[in-house]
C-alpha cells in the first residue's frame, strides 16, 4: 500500500516538474510596479528617517556633553567655592536684615 502511494506521488512530482509554471501574470507592468515599490521606499516615513539619524544624534549629544563638561570645569569651580565658604558675621546679619537668603 505504501509503495503504490509512493509511485502517485513521485508520479506527481514528476508531472509538476514538467509543466512550466505560467509566469506571464508576474510580467505584466513588472517595471511599474517595481518602480513604484522603489519610489514608496525611498520615500520613507519620519519614524525610518529617525532611527537613520539616531547615531549622528546620539554622537552629536555626547560631542555637545563632552564639550561643556570641558568647557564649564574651571569656570564652575570658583562661584562654587565661593559658596561654600563660611560667611563672616556681617555677612549673616546684612542677609538677615535684607532677608537676602539666598
Amino acid at each position: 500500500m505504501n509503495d503504490n502511494f509512493d509511485q502517485k506521488l513521485d508520479a506527481l512530482f514528476a508531472a509538476a516538474r514538467t509543466t512550466a509554471p505560467d509566469t506571464s501574470r508576474a510580467e505584466f507592468a513588472f517595471e511599474t510596479r517595481l518602480a513604484a515599490r522603489l519610489r514608496a521606499e525611498n520615500s520613507g516615513s519620519i519614524f525610518a528617517w529617525a532611527w537613520r539619524l539616531c547615531p549622528f544624534f546620539a554622537a552629536l549629544a555626547l560631542a555637545v556633553g563632552w564639550w561643556s563638561h570641558t568647557a564649564q570645569h574651571t569656570e564652575v569651580v570658583s562661584p562654587l567655592v565661593a559658596e561654600t565658604a563660611p560667611a563672616n558675621d556681617e555677612q549673616l546679619l546684612v542677609a538677615y536684615m535684607t532677608g537676602d537668603h539666598r
